[in-house]
């Protein structure tokens, strides 16, 4: 019996452009603040407040010298709307290349521990520093 030998194109991919911009690093960050935002605002007594309601923006970037890619440089603003008041926010980002991600709140809006009002508990604060990912394929 003969074999036939079936040849296999090679692909080579040149001039790739990184996923990890601005464009795709945003509303990884917004999703994920979102429902964290949510979390907190429940460990503190306010059972009634969801995503939707927050009306989430966020904006990232780096600020290095690279415009993409994975970096420590990176930041995002966010920009939500609770009780009808508008508030904003920053954090530092650090992205890795696989797409994932770890966010760090400033101190003085994101303390480490908060204070349960109702029963005095210490609770970790979920924004303090959060992670998330986003899909690298595209």
């Amino acid at each position: 019996m003969k074999r036939a030998l079936v040849a296999v194109p090679l692909l080579l991919v040149t001039g790739c452009s990184t996923p990890l911009t601005p464009a795709k690093v945003s509303p990884s960050f917004r999703e994920v603040f979102s429902g964290l935002y949510v979390e907190q605002q429940r460990m503190l007594g306010r059972d009634a407040l969801d995503a939707k309601g927050l009306h989430v923006l966020a904006s990232c970037q780096r600020t290095g010298n690279d415009a993409t890619g994975p970096g420590e440089d990176w930041i995002c603003g966010v920009q939500y709307v609770d009780l009808g008041t508008s508030s904003a926010q920053s954090f530092e980002l650090q992205v890795k290349a696989d797409g994932c991600w770890k966010a760090d709140g400033q101190p003085a809006t994101q303390p480490a521990t908060l204070v349960d009002p109702l029963t005095q508990r210490t609770r970790t604060n979920p924004l303090a520093e959060f992670d998330g990912c986003l899909d690298t394929s595209w």
